[in-house]
Order: C-alpha cells, then structure tokens, then sequence
C-alpha cells in the first residue's frame, strides 16, 4: 500500500455519513501512519483546516447530492488515477465508483431499503439495489461498522465473506465541550426551564417517531411536568407525524427543533432527563451513546444493530409494541435508582467506542489490501 485517497465529499451533504467522513478521515490523517489523501468540497475547506494544504484534494462545483454522485462516479475516478495510479480509493458509503481503476474501499452503513422497503419510494429502492449489488462486487473490501451491518452483507451476498471487516463507529464526546449559548435558538433554550424527553433523529418511517409520539400520549397523565422534544429534520414522508401530534392533542407537549447545530445538540443532551431512541432500523445509531456521554438514562428499540452498540447499559423495547414502549419510559423516569444502574453501565460501554480506534482499526483494513 502506498496512497490512500478518502473521499470526504459527503461531510457537510449528510447527516450520519458526512459525519462519519469527518471523523474517520480526521482520526487517520492524525495518526501520520500512512500517506492520506483526502477528498473534500470547496465549501468544507475550513472544517478539514487539520490537515496540510497539499494533502486535500480541494474540488469546486458541488452544492448537491446528484453533482456529488456524478462527480463521484465520473470524474473523481479519473482524477485519483491520474494523479495517484498506485492509490487505494475510500468510498465512505455503499456506492463505489464503478469504472475505477485504483483498488476501492466501501464502508457500508446498513442495507435498510432491502429491509425495510415500505421506508423508501420505488425509484430509491431500484436505484439504491442497482448501484449496491455493483457496488459489492466491485469492491476489494468492504468495511461493516457493526455485526448487524456484516450480517446483513452477508445475507444478501455471501459470495462476499472473505472481502468484510467490521470496524465500529467512535462518537462525540461533546460533554466535554464547552457552549456557545449565543448560538441556540431562543425555543431551545427555553426547554431549561422544564423536564423533557429527547429523541434525535430525521422524522422518516423507519425513525418510528410516530410510534413515540403515541406512546408518549398514552403516559401523558403520568408524566404531566414532561414534554417531548424532537430534535431533526424533516425526511421522507414526515407529515404523518405532525398529523399523529395533531390528532392526539399535544401541540403543547412535543417539540419540534427542526435542524440543529452542535451547540443545540449539546445544549438538548445536557438538559434532557431520558432520551429514547425507537428506531425500526440502524446500521449503528450514534445518538443513544451520545445521550450516555451526558448521563442520560436511555430507553432504545431492540432492533437490529442498536442492541448490538448499547450493551446493558440501556433498557430494550419493542418498538411495535407501544404499550411496552410508554411503560419503559415512565419506569425509567420515575426509578431513581435505576437511572443510576444504567448510567453507570454507560461509562462502561462509551470505553468501547472512539474516532481514535475507528481510525485504527481502518488502516488495518488499508493494509490488508
């Protein structure tokens, strides 16, 4: 192995895969091990300030998802082999480049719309099965951020076995850092003064925020000093969910942030007394170990990778089963000490995970190629 190119384009593009490429890429390059070459917008530049000039790959033009996979599939190919003919290619997601010439790397996140296909709209799911099964064979090894993920590969592709490595995701730690107040939103900080439960996610049908939201009206009663808050923006197919709210009658008691930036993050995590994370399906799921960080009791779905990354340090539900799903919550909320078993459980488990050791863990993958 002499090069590795990362392509970073997806950085700021994406929720949960431009903050993978920001991490990982970051953890690599501070290691010095290997001559890394990373792949970034115009638009990114500040972020990737960490690393010298002459190794970004600094490309102009890109403002949306449908530039970005055509200059992904097309020109930066070219490009790479062009200036680094020996170089391993890192695609930090399931759509490699197809007519590469360099060796290529994928990570793949999960495979949710062959699960879950009622999530996504037909194309999606033609598109999305289209360039993936391309994709895996094209591929000289695919990196799986958890079991889950490598089980899923495997169920679809066995053929593949001997091409995966599992290297987990890290997570921000973003209890130790400091607040910027001035740069919250005046209905954020307003939630100070009160008790609430928190979820973050994008408000789509596999997130099953609709599921909470009925379950948090059937414990509404009980917990008559909470609300909920809804921290994301809106995905595909979000308008049921306000219907659910509306329906219910609880415009007063659930919020909804929309999109939010890391100081509203920390600032929600800080101040939260459970967060929930009912989710149908995750390749990962970073929010309930962020929520840890902070010592926040959590209540998560029991499906697919989520029980995989919390360990015992979070009380399991099924998130079909709403009755389940309220009861959990209020038990949680009102066991004292209970909360402390599962937030001593949490600083045991966030030991597991770091940037740091994804970084590691990756370059072992580089130099098994």
């Amino acid at each position: 192995m002499s090069q590795v190119v990362f392509n970073a384009l997806q950085t700021s593009l994406s929720g949960g895969i431009g903050r993978y490429c920001y991490e990982v890429s970051k953890a690599i390059y501070k290691q010095h091990k290997i001559d890394f070459k990373i792949v970034i917008r115009e638009e990114d530049k500040g972020l990737f300030s960490f690393a010298d000039i002459e190794d970004l790959i600094i490309v102009e033009g890109i403002k949306n998802a449908k530039q970005r996979n055509f200059y992904e599939q097309f020109k930066l190919p070219k490009l790479i082999y062009k200036k680094y003919p020996d170089a391993i290619i890192h695609y930090p997601d399931t759509m490699a480049p197809i007519f590469a010439k360099n060796k290529v790397i994928i990570t793949v996140h999960d495979l949710a719309f062959k699960s879950l296909k009622d999530a996504f709209t037909w194309k999606t799911t033609l598109w999305k099965n289209f360039i993936t099964d391309l994709s895996i064979k094209k591929a000289h090894k695919i990196i799986a951020i958890t079991e889950f993920a490598k089980n899923e590969i495997l169920k679809y592709y066995p053929m593949v076995n001997d091409k995966i490595s599992v290297v987990y995701n890290g997570f921000n730690n973003f209890s130790k850092e400091p607040i910027d107040v001035s740069n919250i939103n005046q209905k954020i900080l307003d939630l100070k003064n009160g008790k609430y439960i928190l979820t973050v996610s994008t408000i789509s049908p596999r997130k099953n925020i609709d599921g909470l939201i009925k379950a948090f009206g059937l414990i509404k009663d009980k917990i008559c000093d909470y609300k909920l808050v809804i921290a994301g923006k809106n995905g595909w197919l979000y308008e049921n969910v306000y219907k659910v709210v509306s329906n219910l009658g609880l415009n007063d008691r659930i919020i909804f942030t929309g999109s939010i930036n890391d100081d509203e993050l920390k600032f929600l995590y800080k101040n939260a007394s459970l967060f929930v994370y009912p989710s149908f399906y995750e390749g990962f799921g970073l929010p309930p170990l962020e929520a840890m960080s902070y010592g926040i009791p959590c209540v998560v779905s029991n499906r697919t990778s989520i029980p995989e990354v919390v360990g015992d340090a979070a009380i399991k539900v099924n998130p079909d089963n709403l009755n389940e799903l309220g009861n959990k919550i209020f038990k949680v909320i009102s066991n004292g000490k209970l909360c402390d078993f599962l937030r001593a459980n949490s600083n045991k488990r966030l030991e597991c995970f770091s940037w740091k050791k994804s970084g590691q863990d990756t370059i072992k993958v580089y130099y098994h190629l």
